[in-house]
């Protein structure tokens, strides 16, 4: 079977890689830009390295630090009428994933003559609209999303309550390791169980291919290493520069390979119960790998190799279970919380399976995502991690 397989913009990848945020731009053709970041970063002054680069390159800068968690489709409307009212032609995005997807949202959303409700009707309905994104370049400030790399913004649907994903390509992404230097303990742990998550659906899609999977079991290699590490020491530039790399090469693979029905009852789970994405990613992998071991066997014992543990069982089922179980003590030993710890019940678990249902990414999975296969899915999320 011949398959294909693509990166979606250049990266320039290192520790003070935000410094050639000018020439990127200036390389781009950029004159008048917006930079959009939020509170936080603004007060770490990481955008004030980004606004210092583009005016040394002789730019002119305009600064928009509105973002706020799940990127809401009115911060969205907001940066997007600012680059109508100011002629902006370049935009930079540099903060997490919520930041990185808002920054998409309006590269996509100030480029045509629509509002973010007829915006993220198109993307629901799979419609392109007139004219293409204005030229973007991202800088996470994060090791989790890979939103650098990757086609797609996640927006939420405030009115329907729902999160979209919204076609909006950027044109470039530095990778600065520098810049996650000092993350808290929590946020360090939750944004790479986020990667962590991409590349076990990315591995066990309907489409994966022999470059997406080269980077997902590096990138498992280097998050089961290197993240508690991070997490015990926030200044271990080594670790850093591991995870920032593993979050880069997630994004890479699973814009090529897809994410699946881990990522829509994720989506679900954010949407109703506002829990910090990487935390939802964390508690359904396992159960994804369970499900997913009888169409690929080789793939997850080779996932629970990487991770360092010692697969015996030859049966798939049984594969999946010891590496499901594996996993779940590694996330035990990171800190990452129960259900119950968030005060999420059983039955409101299992609330979520219409919202899994009427998700497209679930038919990404290779074993059909029936409604009664998501509600058991979502009912070991809860049973399986106490």
């Amino acid at each position: 079977m011949v398959q294909r397989y693509s990166q979606l913009c250049p990266v320039a990848f290192g520790a003070g890689a935000v410094s050639t945020t000018g020439d990127v731009a200036k390389e781009l053709g950029f004159n008048r830009v917006l930079i959009v970041t939020d509170e936080n970063v603004k007060k770490m002054g990481h955008s004030q390295k980004v606004v210092d680069s583009l005016t040394a390159a002789g730019m002119e800068t305009f600064l928009f630090a509105d973002c706020e968690t799940d990127a809401p489709d009115y911060t969205v409307q907001s940066g997007a009428n600012l680059v109508k009212t100011h002629a902006i032609d370049g935009i930079v995005g540099i903060g997490g994933g919520s930041v990185l997807d808002t920054a998409k949202g309006i590269s996509t959303l100030g480029a045509n003559n629509v509002s973010v409700s007829e915006l993220l009707d198109s993307a629901r309905n799979m419609m392109p609209l007139e004219n293409p994104p204005i030229k973007l370049i991202l800088i996470p400030t994060t090791s989790g999303t890979g939103s650098e790399s990757t086609i797609i913004a996640v927006i939420s649907d405030t009115k329907n309550h729902e999160k979209i994903g919204a076609i909006a390509p950027p044109s470039f992404a530095i990778v600065d390791p520098e810049l996650t230097l000092g993350m808290p303990k929590e946020i360090t742990v939750y944004t790479g169980m986020d990667a962590f998550s991409h590349v076990c659906e990315a591995l066990t899609s309907v489409q994966p291919n022999p470059h997406s999977d080269i980077l997902c079991y590096d990138t498992i290699e280097r998050i089961t290493k290197w993240l508690p590490i991070a997490a015990a020491d926030p200044l271990n530039l080594e670790a850093r520069e591991n995870l920032a790399l593993a979050s880069n090469n997630a994004g890479i693979a699973f814009n090529d390979a897809m994410v699946h029905l881990g990522h829509a009852i994720a989506h679900a789970m954010g949407a109703t119960f506002h829990i910090p994405h990487g935390i939802a990613c964390a508690l359904v992998t396992p159960v994804i790998l369970e499900l997913t071991a009888p169409v690929y066997p080789e793939k997850v014992k080779k996932i629970g190799t990487c991770m360092g543990l010692t697969i015996s069982a030859t049966d798939p089922q049984e594969i999946g279970i010891d590496v499901a179980n594996g996993l779940r003590q590694f996330q035990k030993q990171l800190g990452i919380p129960t259900l119950p710890d968030l005060t999420i019940s059983r039955e409101q678990i299992l609330g979520c399976t219409n919202y899994v249902a009427n998700e497209g990414l679930r038919f990404l999975c290779p074993v059909p995502a029936t409604e009664e296969r998501i509600a058991a899915s979502l009912a070991k999320i809860y049973d399986c991690y106490q």
